[in-house]
């Protein structure tokens, strides 16, 4: 945990935050230009990526089927394995080094705000097991069956679910911060008068 806290600390001045934004977003942003296109396209639908509430065993063994040779290595590699698994890395350390920012400046101070700055890694967590299983699909190494997409789907619900919570919070946060700046300034502006 020590290591965990002083990563998040080091990384929370508004340069490495800066950083780790246009990072993430912009492996994002190459995903959503280059590979998704591409694997969509040939599919006919959303890939298992972009389906935030799951998937059904039709529409996985949809996917599967409708995807070719080298759109299945498109998917593997540079998106799954490269992309796939940088992105929520790095979307994690910034949005808990952004929350540890706003909560040390809102000086907030309860045990909430630990599982708080948890919660992104446990959100690129499940996005690395709905890869896993992605792969495992894909690559045709397991059958499509009910039990599997399930797993799949809750894996893709849950990144889903995680990822919101961790931005609901930093916008709680950040009105917190606002509100707090307004009543200093009111209160200064009081004080001279």
């Amino acid at each position: 945990m020590l290591i965990f806290n002083s990563l998040i600390y080091r990384t929370s001045t508004v340069k490495w935050l800066s950083y780790l934004f246009l990072l993430s977003h912009g492996i994002l942003l190459l995903m959503m230009t280059f590979t998704f296109p591409k694997i969509n396209n040939q599919i006919g639908t959303n890939a298992f990526d972009l389906r935030p509430f799951g998937y059904s065993v039709s529409e996985a063994r949809s996917i599967v089927n409708n995807l070719n040779e080298p759109i299945t290595n498109l998917y593997l590699f540079p998106q799954l394995s490269l992309l796939d698994l940088l992105y929520p890395f790095l979307l994690a350390l910034f949005l808990s080094s952004f929350l540890f920012r706003l909560i040390k400046i809102t000086e907030t101070k309860n045990r909430v705000n630990s599982i708080l700055l948890i919660i992104p890694f446990l959100a690129m967590i499940c996005d690395y097991f709905e890869n896993i299983c992605i792969i495992l699909m894909i690559t045709k190494s397991v059958e499509t069956s009910e039990y599997f997409v399930l797993l799949s789907s809750i894996f893709t619900l849950l990144k889903g679910v995680l990822t919101s919570f961790a931005w609901i919070s930093i916008l709680f946060y950040s009105i917190r911060w606002f509100r707090m700046k307004k009543r200093k300034e009111i209160k200064t502006t009081s004080n001279k008068t």
